[in-house]
Order: C-alpha cells, then structure tokens, then sequence
C-alpha cells in the first residue's frame, strides 16, 4: 500500500474505488481529478488488476492507497477488493480511464443522500479526450443515451456509480466470473432485492479511452452482446431505457431493413422506396443523436456517425441472434445429458 490522502485515524465518509488494469495513459488524469475535489472525508483506493505498463509506479506517486491483485482478475474482483479495504459508508467507483467532472464527488454524495435512493450512476460528457471519428461516435452516443434516461434506472455503471455500502454487501458485490458487464449484472441484483437506482445526466465524467473501428466492434460483441444473451437467460429480462427502449429496438429492425433495401434496390427498382423510407425512419428514431454529431463534429461526423450507428445495430443484433443460438444450444446439450444421467 503507498500513502493515503488523509490520515488513517478519520473515518471517510466516501470511498473512492479505482480498479486499473494497463492505465498509465490514463490513470494520472483520473486520479489528479479525483485529488482536486477530494475532502478530509474522502479515501481514494486504486486496486491496480496486475498491470504489465508502469501504472502502479504512476500510481505511487499519489497520495492514495495502492492495492495490487497478484494475478489479472477482472475490474469486478479489483472493485471488490476494494471495497473490503474501504471504511466508508458510501461507495464510488469510477474507472481509471476517466476524468471526473470537478464536481463529481460533491454531486454523487448529495444524490446518494437523497431520500429512498440506494444508488445513483452518471454518464460521460460530451467532449471526449480523443477526438478521432470512431471514438466522438462512441463516446457522444454513450453521452446521448445516459442523458435521455435520467431518473429510475434498472442497471449499475462501473465507470461512475454511487452506492450505499450496506446494499452493495447485501447484493453480494460484484461477481468476479462476469467480465465486461459485471456493473449490469450487480443492477439486476439490486434491482431485484428492491434497491432504487438513479441516473443522474449531470454526474459526468470525461472518457480517455481511444476507440479503432475493429476494437469498437470486438468490444461490443465479446464484452456486451455475448455476455448480455447471457444475462437475459439468467434473469429473464433485459433492463427498459438506454439501449433497450422501445426506440432502440425500431431502429435495430430499421438498419436491418435498410441494408436489405440497400441491397437489393440495384436489381429491384422498387427497393428504392422503402430504402428512402427507412433512411427516413432511421434518421428520426435517433434524431437527438443525430443532432448531437452535427453539432459536435458537423457533416463528417453526422454523415460517419449515422453509418457506424447503423452498423452497430447490425453487428450487435447478430451477434445477439449467434449468442441466442449457442445459449439454446448449450441448454439442449445439458438437458440431454441429464435426461442421460438419469436414465
């Protein structure tokens, strides 16, 4: 452990949990901005998940507290090792690709204070620290849907979430076999032991994380839709709101509509009408999202934005039919094989 920010005779009112793993672009703009705004109630723990870069001696130089796992484990066990080092009451967990916002911590303590509130996620902003097209597309459409879902929420978010220690405990944490959506599979815990959750649009936090076209694409696929298929067997729901609302599920069926369109309007003169159709449906479901490219990188981003948003829904909704069918096809294999064991 290296030093802490405050002395260890006061009992902090919040602890701040950083897991890291391979954060030394990063990990010193998260922690600075964490340092700044910090105050005599506040302890600041990074669990560093076995990095092989130069985070843990970046993280040295801090006045926090540096706890190291001895093998990789994922950002789940990292967050809850943590938490069994913390002492305070209330529980923040932010990654270390992030930058909070200069009111983070004030603003995260006085929504978790808030009466029948049990826990309360944030968003990123909208002005990402890379500026490449794929990352403004990711980043600013992760910004969007946070921003239009404020208030009840069903999932938990690892980046910037709040919560009460006693309901934290009592969900069991987080767990350490789910890599990449382990923050959703504690919401659906919470949410079904009765906790209330909240998305508070204002509780932001600056993503550093550069995204190429091929990572974007793998991390959707291995680290969202695969482990979601999943979730949705397992709890026997997927959560409303952010990605899953109504809207969202129209404009998946319309990009899968559009490429068809899009195919066969060459060979098939009256493809060209439900293909203008759909451009026109497609363009409004998400006009919001839209509107927000236009403004934040004009018709480059608007024009590219458009096409990576529909190709999104392309990927992820095979990938969710792939993952439905291995998922079902698992199931029979285990079912055969017990009606064998039985026999």
């Amino acid at each position: 452990m290296s030093g802490q920010l405050h002395g260890s005779d006061s009992v902090p009112e919040l602890s701040v949990i950083v897991p890291t793993y391979n954060a030394a672009a990063s990990i010193r703009f998260c922690l600075e901005s964490l340092i700044r705004q910090a105050t005599p109630n506040t302890e600041i723990i990074v669990v560093d998940d076995a990095s092989s870069d130069g985070t843990c001696a970046i993280v040295s130089s801090y006045p926090v507290t540096l706890v190291s796992m001895d093998q990789n484990r994922g950002a789940g066990a990292a967050r809850n090792r943590g938490v069994e080092i913390s002492r305070g009451r209330i529980l923040l967990f932010v990654d270390a690709d992030v930058e909070a916002a200069p009111d983070v911590l004030s603003r995260a303590l006085r929504d978790i204070k808030q009466p029948g509130v049990d826990a309360v996620i944030g968003s990123y902003d909208d002005a990402p620290f890379h500026r490449t097209t794929v990352s403004q597309f990711k980043n600013l459409a992760h910004h969007y849907f946070h921003q239009r879902a404020a208030g009840s929420a069903t999932t938990f978010w690892g980046a910037c979430g709040v919560i009460r220690r006693e309901r934290f405990v009592a969900a069991g944490g987080f767990d350490d076999e789910i890599r990449g959506i382990e923050d959703v599979d504690l919401g659906y815990r919470l949410t079904a032991a009765g906790a209330a959750i909240r998305l508070d649009p204002l509780l932001q936090v600056k993503h550093h994380k550069q995204w190429t076209l091929a990572s974007l694409v793998a991390t959707d696929i291995r680290q969202r839709t695969l482990p979601w298929v999943l979730a949705w067997r397992k709890y026997g729901y997927l959560p409303q709101g952010l990605n899953f609302g109504t809207g969202q599920r129209l404009a998946a069926m319309l990009a899968i509509v559009l490429l068809l369109s899009a195919v066969a309007s060459p060979f098939v003169h009256a493809a060209a009408v439900p293909l203008v159709l759909c451009l026109s449906a497609a363009a409004w479901v998400n006009r919001g999202l839209y509107r927000l490219f236009w403004r934040k990188g004009g018709l480059r981003l608007l024009t590219v934005g458009f096409l990576l948003q529909q190709f999104y829904y392309l990927y992820a909704s095979a990938g969710l039919m792939f993952g439905l069918a291995a998922s079902a096809k698992s199931a029979r294999h285990t079912a055969l094989a017990t009606t064998d064991r039985a026999a």
